[in-house]
């Protein structure tokens, strides 16, 4: 297998990525990847480990933000426990994030923006000569050819996270013979839900079921005090205004799209609305300002030059990483993005304890609607009369067994992955 893999990546993959990249020089998504992926030769904390002899403990690889948030709680673990680690990612969405993190740890961390473009191994420009580290913990997605035969060496170990087939089966489709390699090579395979671990199990790919987010958010919510002193030094007064309120009557639309404010057509004036946007640009935050005053729902602002607060039903965050630690105040909460390509995160509302969640149709990329819906919390909704029906339906206890479970089992799940 391993001489079949070598083969596909020296003389099919390697050549033709190579060759698209000269093709497409021109091309202003190229330069912008090159340009990202050539930062790795000035930032020192981009090299390798391997120039100082040092040989890493584990590495990460992920693609953007929301990868790396599902390993984020094994990585502050790991480098707590003092474990040196190699983080290697694709998207600029995440790299902000990471070389934020590396700056606070610089002698235990090393960190790789993967190349594509650059890829040139006869030049040293590759996984392959810069990892040290003998453990690869991959999240789901980047099933590439070069790391899959580096996974393949005899002293390798490959352990997979958050592997699902939620898009093999909205599609009705098998799963890949590509992807099958990777889980008959991963020594550890960790499902996002119990449907995909039956789905492996059948397959003859064992493992276990866990959603790492599920810590992650737990531990922004214990911070979220002193989170909203650092970022929304308005809180005590939204607080005390919002406490007026019956939960019930709190919602709250995150990770809002200009395309889900339709919904909202029939809401209750006596409804307290907050409404936190996806992007921040001022196009789309003067969609959100006309539409929801041709809503009738005069706004008051929040944004980081707002001095004092002021009493208003419906109110717009322009504020960045505060939405996840809002949730908590909130009884209803509509996840956006499920009238655009998919919904983002509702693993946020349901952890922070939102008694109802909703979000549009299309969230078939999504493992933790699957949760979500599973615990009794979740509802599509399509037409503004479905959502008026879900925000006036009493709100079901539901079973938190499922995440009780979760918080409970975290550091045996965190031991299948990592050893501290």
């Amino acid at each position: 297998m391993r001489t079949l893999v070598w083969i596909l990546f020296w003389f099919f993959y390697f050549p033709l990525i190579r060759l698209v990249s000269l093709l497409l020089f021109w091309n202003s998504k190229v330069e912008d990847r090159e340009r990202f992926e050539k930062r790795n030769k000035f930032e020192s904390l981009a090299h390798s480990f391997r120039e100082k002899g040092i040989v890493a403990d584990m590495c990460f690889e992920f693609s953007s933000e929301g990868e790396y948030q599902q390993v984020a709680p094994l990585i502050t673990d790991a480098l707590a426990a003092g474990k040196k680690i190699e983080l290697v990612f694709f998207s600029p969405s995440v790299e902000k994030a990471i070389m934020q993190l590396a700056g606070k740890y610089p002698s235990q961390i090393r960190y790789l923006r993967y190349p594509m473009v650059r890829l040139f191994p006869i030049a040293r420009r590759s996984f392959s000569c810069w990892v040290t580290a003998k453990t690869l913990i991959m999240v789901r997605y980047d099933l590439l050819p070069e790391l899959l035969l580096w996974s393949l060496k005899k002293d390798h170990t490959l352990k997979l996270v958050w592997m699902t087939f939620k898009k093999e089966r909205s599609r009705g489709k098998s799963v890949s013979f590509w992807k099958k390699l990777f889980l008959k090579n991963a020594s550890t395979i960790v499902y996002a839900s119990s449907q995909d671990e039956e789905e492996g199990r059948k397959m003859g790919f064992p493992g276990i079921v866990y959603d790492f987010r599920v810590e992650q958010i737990r531990r922004r919510m214990d911070g979220r005090v002193e989170k909203f002193q650092s970022h929304f030094g308005l809180y005590p007064d939204f607080y005390t205004h919002i406490n007026l309120i019956p939960r019930e009557k709190r919602l709250i639309v995150g990770n809002a799209w200009p395309s889900d404010l339709f919904l909202l057509r029939d809401l209750p004036e006596d409804i307290f609305l907050v409404v936190v946007p996806h992007q921040l640009s001022d196009e789309i935050l003067n969609l959100f300002r006309e539409g929801l005053d041709n809503l009738g729902r005069p706004v008051f602002e929040i944004n980081n030059q707002t001095q004092s607060y002021k009493n208003s039903q419906t109110i717009l965050v322009n504020k960045k990483g505060i939405l996840c630690e809002l949730y908590s105040d909130f009884g209803r909460s509509y996840v956006g993005g499920g009238f655009e390509g998919s919904i983002h995160s509702v693993l946020e509302p349901l952890v922070a304890g939102s008694s109802k969640i909703s979000c549009g149709p299309f969230h078939h990329r999504s493992t933790e609607y699957d949760v979500a819906r599973d615990m009794e919390k979740m509802t599509e909704v399509n037409t503004p009369e479905q959502f008026l029906a879900w925000l006036n339906t009493h709100a079901q206890e539901g079973s938190h067994g499922m995440l009780d479970s979760m918080f409970k089992n975290y550091q045996k799940a965190r031991e299948q992955v990592i050893s501290c």
